[in-house]
C-alpha cells in the first residue's frame, strides 16, 4: 500500500476530495505570487536524451559537488524550487523533469523504470556532470535504484526523499503490487511457448503466488485506508480558490504539509483563460505507464541515504472514527519500518534519517532537516 500513498499529489491533481488543514497554510499567501521569484533562481535548457525527446533541466547554481534532484510522480523538477537555493549554498544542484510531465516532450512510450533511469544518465552525460549525488523523491526512487545498479561507477551516492519504497528496493518476502502483476504478465506470455515446460510452470506458479502475498497486503491498505477516511467532509478547490494561482497554492500546500512552489502549480495545470487555474497538462496514460514501468530491485551497491517521515502524517482526509484512522497510521507505521528494515538488510552501510511525523513530501513540510542531512551526507562522501 506504499505505492498508493505515495501519491499525494497525483490525488490532489486529479481532483480526489481532502480535507483541508492549517498546516502549510501560515507560510502561503493566497493574493501574493511568487512565480517570478522562483522562475529568477535557476537557469532552465532542455537536453536531448533520445529521438523525439527532450528534458527540462533546472541549473540553480552553486560550487560544491554536483546534487541532482528527481521529484515524484505528477511534479516536474519545479517541485524543488523552494529547497534547491538552500542546497545550492553547499552543492552545484540540478533538477531534471522527467518525460512526460511539466515542460519535457511527452512520448508514447519509454516510461519504463530502466528507461527513466537511462534518461537522467543521458542528461548528466551531456551536462558533463561528474559523479553526482542523486536525491529522488517518491516514484524516483525507482530511477534511484535504476541508476544505482547500473551505472554504479557514474554516480557518488542516493538519496531516497520518502522513495525507498517497494518499487525502489524490493522485498521478495513480502512482495509489491505493481512489479509483482508486471512480472507475472511476463510469465504468462512465455508460457505461451510451451505451456507444458515444467520449469516455466514452476516460474509462473512462484509468479502467483507472490502476487497473491502482495495483492493481499495492497487490499488490507485500501481497506484501512477506506475506514479511516469515511465520513469525512471532502474538501474541493472553491471557484475563489481556482481564481488564481496563488490562491490554488495555498489549497494545495494545506494537503502536503509546507508550502508547495506557484512555479510548481504553473507547471501542471495549464492557465484558464481567465488567468486562473486550467486543466492539468499531463496526460493520464503517462502516470498509468509509469506505475506499469514498475521493476523489482535490490538496494544498490553505493552510498545511500535514507529520508522518512515516520511515523508520517497522512495526507488522507480525517474520517468520523479516529480509533479506525489511527489503526490505518499504525499500519502505515508497520510498513514503513518493514521498508526500512529491507533497507538495511540488503545495504547494511545504507544511513536512515527518521523524521517523525513529516510528510511525504518531507522536503517541503521539513526542509531544514531534509538539508541538513543532505549536507551531512554529502560531506561525508569521498
Amino acid at each position: 500500500m506504499q505505492t498508493a500513498m505515495s501519491r499525494a499529489w497525483v490525488a490532489a491533481v486529479l481532483g480526489m476530495g481532502f480535507m483541508q488543514t492549517a498546516a502549510g497554510a501560515a507560510d502561503c499567501s493566497a493574493t501574493a505570487s511568487t512565480f517570478e521569484a522562483e522562475r529568477a533562481s535557476y537557469h532552465r535548457q532542455f537536453v536531448p536524451v533520445a529521438e523525439g525527446v527532450r528534458l527540462e533541466v533546472l541549473d540553480w547554481g552553486g560550487t560544491g559537488r554536483p546534487l541532482v534532484l528527481l521529484a515524484g510522480l505528477g511534479n516536474s523538477a519545479h517541485v524543488f524550487d523552494s529547497i534547491a537555493p538552500e542546497l545550492a549554498r553547499h552543492f552545484h544542484v540540478y533538477g531534471i523533469t522527467r518525460r512526460g510531465f511539466g515542460a519535457s516532450s511527452v512520448p508514447k512510450n519509454g516510461y519504463g523504470a530502466d528507461r527513466l533511469a537511462d534518461d537522467v544518465m543521458a542528461v548528466v552525460k551531456a551536462l558533463h556532470i561528474d559523479r553526482p549525488i542523486l536525491a529522488g523523491h517518491s516514484i524516483a526512487g525507482e530511477e534511484l535504484s535504476a541508476i544505482g545498479t547500473h551505472y554504479q561507477g557514474k554516480i557518488a551516492g542516493l538519496i531516497y526523499l520518502d522513495a525507498a519504497h517497494e518499487y525502489a528496493i524490493y522485498d521478495p518476502a513480502r512482495g509489491a503490487y505493481h512489479p509483482d502483476l508486471s512480472h507475472l504478465s511476463a510469465q504468462i506470455s512465455r508460457m505461451h511457448d510451451d505451456p507444458t515446460d515444467k520449469s516455466q510452470m514452476t516460474k509462473l506458479l512462484n509468479e502467483v503466488s507472490m502476487l497473491q502475498r502482495s495483492l493481499g497486503s495492497e487490499l488490507a491498505g485500501v481497506a484501512a485506508d477506506h475506514a479511516s477516511t469515511t465520513g469525512a467532509a471532502p474538501s474541493e478547490p472553491t471557484p475563489k480558490e481556482l481564481a488564481s494561482f496563488p490562491a490554488f497554492r495555498c489549497f494545495i500546500s494545506a494537503q502536503l504539509g509546507g508550502v508547495i512552489p506557484e512555479d510548481e502549480i504553473r507547471q501542471t495545470f495549464a492557465t484558464s483563460a481567465t488567468g486562473g487555474v486550467g486543466e492539468q497538462k499531463a496526460p493520464a496514460f503517462v502516470y498509468n505507464a509509469v506505475l506499469e514501468g514498475e521493476e523489482r530491485f535490490h538496494a544498490p551497491d553505493v552510498p545511500i541515504l535514507d529520508i522518512v517521515p515516520v511515523p508520517r502524517t497522512s495526507d488522507l482526509p480525517v474520517g468520523s472514527d479516529e480509533a479506525k484512522r489511527q489503526a490505518a497510521d499504525a499500519m502505515h507505521t508497520r510498513m514503513q519500518e518493514q521498508e526500512i528494515a529491507t533497507l538495511q538488510h540488503q545495504q547494511p552501510s545504507a544511513k536512515i534519517v527518521r523524521i517523525p511525523h513529516g510528510h511525504h513530501y518531507v522536503f517541503l513540510s521539513n526542509p531544514a532537516e531534509v538539508v541538513s542531512a543532505m549536507i551531512q551526507f554529502g560531506e561525508q562522501l569521498p
